[in-house]
């Protein structure tokens, strides 16, 4: 693997959000994928080493509710998997 590839290359940790169970928190690593879509996510403050938690899921798995700080957001499941995170280990 090329060095720019090593760079762009997410850690083996890393897993996509709709993957983690309820109640799980962690801390975004990236948002993939390009557009309107990823610029909304940004712009409502999903960024990189922000911390959140997976609070819960509609019937079907879709959305999936979290929480950043004090405030909650739905996602649709595939919003979700555009936000790779690193799950966050109590100390």
């Amino acid at each position: 693997m090329s060095m720019p590839e090593q760079a762009l290359a997410p850690p083996q940790e890393s897993l996509q959000l709709n993957a983690l169970p309820d109640g799980t928190r962690c801390r975004i690593h990236t948002i993939t994928g390009s557009g309107p879509i990823r610029q909304r996510l940004l712009d409502m403050g999903l960024l990189p080493d922000v911390e959140l938690q997976v609070e819960r899921r509609a019937p079907g798995g879709d959305p999936i509710w979290i929480r950043l700080g004090s405030w909650q957001m739905a996602l649709r499941k595939a919003e979700a998997t555009s936000i790779l995170v690193l799950p966050v280990r109590d100390a």
